[in-house]
């Protein structure tokens, strides 16, 4: 009697793994999308080493590279929000002349509103010859703008040196705007004429 009653338990336990196992197997794979993706921690795309020229009425306006991106759709659209790990780096154009030159550690870029943001020991140099360090910095390309609200360290040829909370410029760096703004000049003596 003993001996069946093993034999029943042996026998359910083999049933029960061959409808775990043909349950298993029965799935469908299931598409990727940027909703799927948030509930498994997986990105829709992921790139390595990322090169990307943009362009506006056939003239190069930005050359942005970057070391990993992770890219999710936004919804059933075409666009996509990217996730930036391991490097930033875009080249500014105007008139096939470069402008200036943005670097940071990390970054993200949304498709749909042309929003790019550098984040983490971010540095903007001018052709002009100013050199900006701050936090966070965001490019809109749909505004042709750079801004951000952090703080900000500005250096003009390396020798004035310009403190604000916030800053706002054209991608050309023509004219800009710093909150707050506080500073050091260098003023050079020059000898009296007698």
């Amino acid at each position: 009697m003993k001996l069946q009653k093993a034999n029943i338990s042996i026998k359910t336990i083999l049933i029960c793994c061959f409808l775990f196992l043909s349950c298993e197997t029965s799935k469908q794979p299931v598409a990727t999308s940027s909703s799927a993706a948030v509930g498994t921690g997986m990105s829709d795309n992921m790139i390595w080493d990322m090169d990307v020229t943009i362009t506006s009425e056939g003239r190069i306006r930005a050359k942005f590279r970057a070391g990993y991106v992770e890219r999710d759709n936004i919804g059933n659209s075409k666009y996509s929000i990217s996730r930036i790990d391991s490097g930033l780096a875009i080249e500014f154009f105007e008139k096939e002349k470069n402008t200036g030159f943005l670097q940071s550690r990390r970054g993200t870029i949304n498709d749909l509103s042309e929003v790019f943001t550098a984040i983490d020991s971010v540095v903007f140099r001018s052709t002009k010859g100013y050199t900006l360090y701050t936090d966070t910095l965001v490019w809109n390309r749909k505004l042709a703008q750079l801004s951000t609200d952090c703080d900000v360290m500005m250096i003009k040829d390396n020798r004035d040196t310009l403190y604000g909370e916030g800053f706002i410029t054209d991608d050309k760096f023509d004219s800009y705007e710093i909150k707050r703004p506080r500073g050091e000049t260098l003023i050079e003596e020059k000898d009296p004429v007698n």
